[in-house]
């Protein structure tokens, strides 16, 4: 028996004492009268009850040995079989060879399976062996560590946790998702991520090519901006020229100074006098050494047009806002804009910024015919002091049935509550609480050319803040957000409603980007970004800004591995009465025909199409009207060939990604440990030691009660106090 003592046994020993000889002590004096036999059994009984309290206070128990099962926890490994493995290792050989050499050489591949289990990941990952491993190509055509790392925890969601998850790999990602986030998956089920780099810090030679916009229409004689990004690798402070081709033909080129940046912006401006559509290629010619030629050109189509867009701009509360979008759009020779502007005493101010069109009269419009003749609509504040609630259903069906495209430009379009107008906004926003932040891109709106504009605004410090509002519950359904603050709030969001198209920017004071210290006024980032938003609102509703039939496109360049949207419209005229039938050219080769499907049930005016190309190139689509004539619509498919050309060694994220993880950067030689602690952790694990208390028993409170009952019960009937 041993004991646990609720205080220290030498205080114990004490109130023992204590109490011991105060009670013999008083019985002795208080007994007198009684015979010896009566004093000794009250004695004993009252120091029967004191060896009780003082064995509770020194709590006996009794130990007991109980087995515990062996501990048995895998270890995973992950090999990156993308195709940056190919590339060459520090000793010569491929990455991937490499790989192999260290896990034979670690007794990876010897190991037990129980003891590990092996993954293999590119774009995502897959169960292997370590047979499999010994012949394992390189093939992934990119590197989404996210991914993977979410598919290995799915896979094992119902397995015990290992002991680790090692990486054998270079540390390329494509995914651009935070190494944050991907250490995060592993956290929340306590597993930690090592990693063991392969490659060296030098990628391969390359110069390519991509466009920074896209200009589904331009105005004749109208100065467009042409935009490319030109990358670099492996050619520093080497001068190289960057051609602009127009049908085939070179119209212009710059020359550029490659300095320590990867990426340079080249702008070129084009003019046309006759409408039509021109294809413009951004080239630079091979540089030696280069190991892909084919990125080194980017090619777009610019559809030339006579007739300008129609934009309605109803304002019911003017500010600074309102007047600078207004004067954007009067300055874009692509549009013409309407402004109805509410003023004091309810006086409504009609203005027009094409001259032409001055003298006719702007009426209010009450109606769904009245806003038919108009591409884009855009709210501003209390818009119902202009249009009233009438103009408000007008409006909602124009949209919903008519494939109207609504802007919400200064957050919420009205202040009364009207319930039945609620789908029409994306999103509610709570006005009477601004902030200052700065706009970010979200995954939803990285990719369209509007939201790209604001990477230069991102990235540049001169420009000032924003004064954003928080949006209010839940957004609508297939609702997305392209732009965000830093607290991943929304800013600006986007919905397909009904057939149409709305589009909420929960922001103020973007006009303030006009005056920007480096820009030029005439081609400020303000006017570039409503130009750009409101041209692909119109490519993507399919609008066109001609009458008749048309067949566009929603892009002129579409990466490999991506979908391309073709819609035919039909404006002013009857529809056909059959789908009409696409004919689809490769590089002049037929590929394929598709009849297209009517992109809706209430409009039959328009029909789409769906095509993933399957090789680079150009592409044709082709197609005879009702009327014979011939329409034609073109893109071009190109490959991004990261995987290849930017092959150097990620330390930096292999660094982030494990320290997040509760891991570090390991050598091959530090397998061995891992395996050893493995096996350590596998052995028969000591006895685990349990305290079986003696104290508390049923037996202990009879007794003490016995004692203290018997002791008072026999004080009283024999006359002591």
């Amino acid at each position: 028996m041993l004991i646990d003592p609720v205080i220290p046994l030498l205080w114990i020993s004490a109130i023992a004492l204590v109490m011991s000889a105060a009670t013999i002590w008083h019985y002795w004096r208080s007994a007198r009268h009684l015979s010896v036999f009566k004093s000794i059994f009250l004695l004993l009984l009252r120091l029967g009850g004191i060896a009780i309290v003082i064995l509770l206070l020194l709590q006996p128990y009794r130990e007991e040995k109980i087995q515990q099962a062996s501990i048995k926890r895998q270890l995973w490994v992950a090999v990156d079989d993308s195709l940056s493995m190919d590339e060459t290792h520090q000793n010569g050989a491929s990455r991937l060879d490499a790989v192999k050499q260290d896990l034979m050489e670690t007794g990876l591949l010897q190991t037990a399976p129980d003891q590990v289990r092996f993954y293999t990941f590119s774009q995502n990952a897959q169960n292997t062996t370590a047979e499999s491993l010994l012949s394992l190509k390189a093939t992934g055509a990119t590197t989404k560590f996210h991914s993977a790392c979410s598919n290995i925890m799915l896979k094992s969601a119902y397995d015990a946790s290992p002991s680790a998850l090692v990486l054998f790999t270079d540390g390329h990602d494509f995914e651009l998702t935070a190494a944050g986030d991907t250490a995060r998956l592993a956290t929340e089920r306590g597993i930690p991520i090592y990693a063991v780099p392969y490659g060296t810090l030098e990628s391969a030679q390359d110069i390519s090519v991509q466009l920074a916009n896209y200009h589904p229409h331009a105005f004749i004689k109208q100065r467009t901006r042409l935009d490319a990004v030109v990358r670099s690798i492996g050619y520093p402070q080497q001068q190289f020229q960057v051609k602009l081709l127009c049908d085939g033909k070179v119209v212009q080129s710059k020359d550029i100074q490659n300095q320590s940046q990867t990426w340079q912006t080249v702008s070129f401006d084009v003019t046309h006098e006759e409408p039509g559509q021109y294809e413009y290629t951004m080239q630079v010619d091979p540089l030696k050494g280069e190991r892909e030629v084919n990125n080194n050109a980017a090619s777009t189509y610019l559809n030339v047009i006579s007739e300008r867009l129609r934009v309605l701009e109803i304002e019911g509360k003017p500010f600074w806002d309102s007047t600078f979008l207004r004067r954007s759009f009067t300055r874009n020779d692509k549009f013409d804009i309407d402004s109805l502007v509410a003023f004091t005493n309810d006086k409504i101010r009609p203005i027009r910024s094409n001259p032409d069109h001055k003298s006719l009269e702007l009426a209010v419009p009450a109606s769904v015919d009245d806003f038919k003749p108009y591409d884009i609509v855009i709210f501003g504040r209390n818009v119902e002091k202009v249009i009233g609630k009438q103009g408000i259903e007008a409006v909602e069906k124009w949209v919903r049935v008519h494939n109207g495209i609504l802007i919400f430009a200064r957050g919420n379009a009205w202040d009364q509550t009207w319930p039945e107008f609620d789908n029409l906004t994306p999103v509610t926003w709570d006005t009477n609480t601004p902030r200052g932040t700065r706009m970010e891109l979200t995954r939803a709106g990285a990719g369209l050319p509007p939201c790209q504009m604001i990477q230069d605004v991102i990235k540049d410090d001169h420009y000032p803040e924003l004064t954003a509002y928080h949006h209010e519950g839940k957004l609508r359904d297939l609702s997305d957000v392209l732009t965000q603050d830093d607290a991943d709030a929304p800013i600006m969001v986007y919905r397909h409603y009904g057939n149409g198209q709305t589009l909420s920017l929960g922001a103020a004071n973007l006009w303030r980007w006009v005056f920007h210290p480096m820009t030029e006024y005439q081609n400020n980032s303000y006017d570039r970004f409503w130009d750009q938003m409101a041209l692909w609102l119109l490519a993507n509703g399919g609008v066109a800004p001609q009458g008749g039939y048309s067949l566009r496109t929603e892009r002129a360049n579409v990466p490999l591995g991506e979908s391309i949207k073709a819609v035919f419209s039909s404006h002013g005229i009857d529809p056909p009465a059959t789908a009409p039938e696409i004919s689809i050219f490769h590089n002049d080769v037929l590929v394929t025909k598709i009849t297209m499907t009517p992109r809706n049930d209430r409009e039959p005016a328009e029909y789409g199409l769906d095509f993933e190309p399957q090789q680079p190139g150009r592409y044709r689509l082709e197609t005879t009207t009702p009327d014979g004539k011939k329409l034609v619509a073109k893109f071009i498919a190109n490959r991004d060939e990261w995987e290849t050309l930017e092959t150097a060694m990620d330390l930096g994220y292999l660094e982030q990604l494990t320290a997040a993880s509760g891991g570090r950067m390991m050598t091959p030689d530090a397998i061995k440990e891992l395996l050893k602690s493995l096996e350590r952790e596998a052995e028969e694990a000591p006895p685990m030691i349990k305290k079986n208390p003696l104290w508390d028993q049923a037996l202990i409170l009879y007794a003490s009660a016995f004692f203290f009952a018997m002791d008072w019960l026999l004080r009283r009937r024999w006359g002591l106090t």
